[in-house]
């Protein structure tokens, strides 16, 4: 599972990041995460939600992140807005859903509470082989088209216009990657819980080590972002055994200081 959702998160930040043209885009800067925890809040604390049994948490997280989604898409498609207030956007509706996710907390049990701490933090531990047949289906169903539009991913990286000139239909291509990389997030995290930073981090070191060509980037990306996880969980397994620590508090940990060597290293503009 620490593969399989590594890999995922780091080619959906990947494709958010080219389209945007915005190495501030991810599945947690757009909303989708924190969209992702209040349904899950609400389903752990006040028992409400789309789904009734044992898939109440997974299909409220499923549910409750592709709402950013929509509300950003909506934004491009009514308002034409930019990349920019894309992100913008995305960034107002991760304060609203963490606010209502805090308001939830503060209204709840304590054990309730705590599950839902733990729950948005992120963590393999409740990982099973039945949750490794939907968390690949939507891993392949995904990465596929992904991977189809790497190339006009690249002529966009050279402006709108230039993508314009050379045949790709830049809105339509937009919205298609932004709905295909939150369909991935959302199928991976409804799982594991509110993982952070593998989107961020993983495409921006690939990108300074091969450069922006899409068609390698979005495979090295993936490798790199299964071994980061891989890594963190490992690490949160044994650091203080027999005690487990969540590993969305490793990858955080380990991810930030790297991310700010890099880019302390490396010197030259690499975006």
């Amino acid at each position: 599972m620490g593969i399989l959702a590594g890999i995922g998160l780091a080619i959906a930040g990947t494709m958010l990041q080219g389209i945007l043209r915005n190495p501030l885009a991810s599945p947690t800067t757009l909303g989708i995460i924190s969209g992702a925890g209040f349904g899950a809040a609400l389903a752990i604390i006040l028992s409400a939600g789309v789904v009734a049994g044992e898939y109440l948490i997974i299909g409220n997280a499923f549910l409750f992140s592709l709402i950013p989604t929509f509300v950003i898409l909506g934004l491009a498609r009514y308002r034409r807005a930019t990349p920019e207030t894309m992100i913008l956007a995305g960034i107002a509706m991760a304060y609203i859903f963490g606010a209502a996710t805090t308001l939830i907390e503060y209204f709840g049990e304590p054990e309730a509470v705590k599950e839902t701490v733990f729950w948005m933090v992120g963590s393999l531990g409740k990982a099973s082989w039945e949750g490794l047949l939907p968390v690949s289906i939507v891993l392949v169903g995904c990465i596929i088209p992904l991977m189809w539009k790497s190339w006009d991913v690249n002529v966009m990286g050279a402006g709108d216009e230039t993508a314009k000139s050379l045949g790709v239909n830049v809105e339509r291509t937009r919205i298609f990657i932004m709905v295909i990389a939150s369909l991935l997030t959302a199928g991976i995290i409804c799982f594991t819980g509110t993982i952070g930073f593998i989107g961020l981090v993983a495409p921006h070191v690939c990108r300074m080590v091969i450069g922006g060509d899409n068609r390698f980037l979005i495979p090295a990306s993936g490798l790199f972002g299964a071994a980061l996880l891989l890594g963190a969980d490992t690490v949160a397994r044994r650091i203080i055994a027999p005690v487990i620590l969540p590993v969305g508090v490793l990858t955080a940990f380990m991810g930030g200081p790297l991310f700010l060597y890099l880019i302390l290293r490396r010197k030259r503009e690499y975006w």
